[in-house]
């Protein structure tokens, strides 16, 4: 009898609704409150990370409208399953946003109980995004490249009391996308970097020196000039190399001329996402002697089949001096894996640096940001921290730089 008891009760465990193979599962019921003005011909979806919420797909997963009017979907996912998710009307066009019409964080929760989440959706996306520029900002529009033949704008960020401490001169840092780092109302998420908050935030509490931040925009060529060859997928890139030549032959000299900067290599740096990310790399390595400071967050290096890999395991010596910043989201791209490809391409990278004889922490700092997204508000939680990887050191030496 008790053979027979104890073989019963391994069976109901195994099988029981909320168990499988061993493994117990979670439900987790989503109750979503929607606003008033809602267009139900639409419907109502939960976009997340998780394969049982779509994978991030904005149509992810359709929910279901109630007698109470607020919208429902049941969800059974392992225990301690980290979920993010938001909620959409099936486009990142109409993501939720907050009750003055910008982005919201992720939502976030770990399923470690049966449960019902509450969510509040105040309004739709689509809607005019108000600018969110905070500090000194100034504008240099319709900026012409000779290298290039076409025009963009330059965006600024000036320091605190720039104004008013007219001896001070301040290190640069040259950030590509330009119209996504300091004004959700340009920026084409809605969302964008903070990259003014966070710098005035490091510099009131002396964590930073005064420091200039130069954002440069893209505009309809920028696959074209930020991919250093030809993508045959895209049948786009190869102007890298003239791109780099604006940056460094007229972007620079502009900004050196226009305003207080240190201009040395000891006190410039460089930084950009996505293929951003890449072309600050390649920027790096045809002009080491002008930057000491590369931001490579979230690249594209598999432009190519990883050509810059290639290409700077075998030119590397320029490497001893620069430092660079370079990092990857587990959720990022197609496979939101841990063994994405972003992320076997930034290992094999920090390999090259490793080979090339870069000491970690001191020469470069590379992250993987577990569930990091390829988006605009996943780089702004880590922006503080790469401010002050780069130029952390200068806010104790502020006297030297001057």
């Amino acid at each position: 009898m008790n053979f027979f008891f104890i073989w019963a009760t391994l069976l109901l465990l195994l099988f029981s609704p909320n168990q499988v193979f061993g493994e117990k599962m979670i439900k987790i019921e989503f109750n979503v409150q929607v606003p008033k003005d809602t267009d139900k011909n639409k419907g109502v979806f939960l976009a997340g990370n998780h394969e049982k919420l779509g994978s991030w797909k904005p149509d992810g997963v359709r929910l279901f409208q109630e007698k109470d009017k607020s919208w429902h979907f049941n969800l059974e996912v392992p225990i301690n399953t980290p979920l993010s998710f938001k909620i959409t009307q099936g486009d990142w066009k109409s993501v939720e946003k907050n009750s003055k019409g910008l982005d919201i964080k992720d939502r976030r929760l770990t399923a470690i109980q049966d449960s019902t989440i509450d969510v509040i959706v105040e309004k739709w996306g689509g809607g005019p995004v108000p600018s969110t520029l905070t500090g000194d900002i100034r504008f240099h529009k319709k900026f012409y490249s000779s290298n290039l033949k076409n025009e963009r704008t330059i965006i600024v960020y000036l320091p605190p009391d720039y104004e008013k401490q007219r001896k001070m001169r301040c290190p640069v840092f040259y950030m590509h996308d330009g119209q996504n780092i300091f004004d959700a109302s340009t920026c084409s998420s809605g969302f964008e970097w903070q990259a003014d908050e966070t710098a005035e935030r490091l510099i009131k509490s002396g964590r930073l020196p005064p420091m200039i931040i130069v954002g440069i925009y893209n505009n309809e060529d920028r696959v074209d000039e930020y991919l250093p060859i030809r993508d045959k997928e895209r049948q786009k890139g190869g102007k890298a190399s003239k791109y780099a030549k604006f940056v460094v032959e007229e972007v620079k000299p502009f900004i050196d001329k226009t305003y207080r900067t240190l201009p040395g290599k000891e006190t410039t740096g460089i930084c950009g996402s996505s293929f951003g990310g890449l072309v600050s790399l390649y920027i790096c390595s045809k002009y080491p002697q002008v930057f000491s400071m590369c931001g490579i967050v979230s690249p594209g290096l598999w432009v190519g089949n990883a050509w810059i890999l290639k290409q700077v395991k075998k030119t590397g010596e320029w490497l001893k001096g620069v430092r660079f910043w370079l990092d990857m989201g587990s959720q990022e791209g197609d496979d939101i894996s841990e063994f994405n490809e972003g992320i076997q391409n930034t290992r094999d990278l920090e390999k090259i640096f490793l080979e090339k004889g870069l000491l970690p922490g001191r020469d470069y700092y590379y992250l993987e940001v577990a569930g990091g997204r390829h988006h605009e508000s996943d780089w702004a939680e880590r922006f503080d921290k790469i401010l002050l990887y780069f130029f952390g050191n200068f806010a104790e030496n502020q006297k030297s730089l001057k």
